[in-house]
């Protein structure tokens, strides 16, 4: 689950920006998301993504004007990602396979997550709880409520706050692997701010890096998004991405 710091920064630091944009942003529903931890999670692996696909109820930004607003709407993204009655990262397995709804099992970016975790011995696949075992969170923490990435407009009003906050998540978190499964033309603007890489001639991981941010060394990996990509052989890159 999120912290209650990541909460805060987001209310703080991050929504107040939406606000100011709401004119250039125009009649548009924005959903929120924050980092997620499973239950099992043992410092192994981070994977983060671009920014959420569709999330919990949306919010015009012209109603994020008092502080108390975007406390509010904090809390309400913060309760989305945490859960009393058990893991919160096992919404993924209890979604495999969905025939009403949205199934992960049709989602490339979770079936080459499970792959690696797997192939990294993070965690038994077959068992419902592999997702358990890492967090998961995205780059963007503001997105459209209907779907899809943000456009210019949006990143641009929440990139300096998201750069903070990513940082903010990976001293929290402290993962011995961090996977970013967004392109490098997504991660750059974030890790020019928090740590450098090296750009690699690979297909599908386009840079690599061993920056100190906690207590250890962390392997970082940004691949390509894996939408449409020989998912054997993108796994592969990013396995070999980790030991170089």
């Amino acid at each position: 689950m999120a912290t209650e710091k990541e909460r805060d920064f987001l209310a703080e630091c991050i929504l107040p920006s939406l606000e100011m944009n709401a004119s250039r942003l125009g009649p548009l529903k924005i959903t929120g998301f924050l980092s997620m931890k499973g239950d099992l999670y043992n410092n192994e692996l981070m994977v983060v993504g671009r920014a959420v696909n569709g999330w919990t109820q949306g919010i015009y930004p012209t109603e994020l004007n008092s502080s108390s607003s975007r406390e509010e709407y904090a809390e309400t993204i913060y309760r989305t990602v945490t859960r009393q009655d058990g893991c919160p990262m096992e919404w993924i397995t209890e979604c495999w396979g969905n025939q009403e709804d949205y199934n992960t099992r049709k989602s490339a970016f979770w079936r080459v997550i499970r792959t690696v975790i797997g192939e990294l011995n993070i965690a038994d696949i077959d068992q419902n709880t592999w997702p358990s075992h890492i967090v998961w969170s995205n780059l963007y923490k503001l997105a459209p409520e209907e779907g899809g990435n943000p456009n210019n407009t949006l990143c641009n009003a929440q990139l300096s706050g998201c750069c903070s906050l990513l940082k903010l998540e990976l001293s929290i978190y402290n993962p011995k692997r961090l996977l970013l499964l967004t392109g490098i033309g997504w991660a750059k603007p974030f890790l020019n701010e928090i740590f450098s890489i090296r750009k690699t001639d690979g297909t599908y991981v386009e840079a690599v890096g061993k920056p100190k941010i906690g207590d250890q060394p962390m392997n970082v990996v940004v691949a390509t998004h894996p939408q449409g990509k020989p998912e054997n052989e993108w796994v592969h890159e990013v396995l070999e991405g980790f030991q170089e």
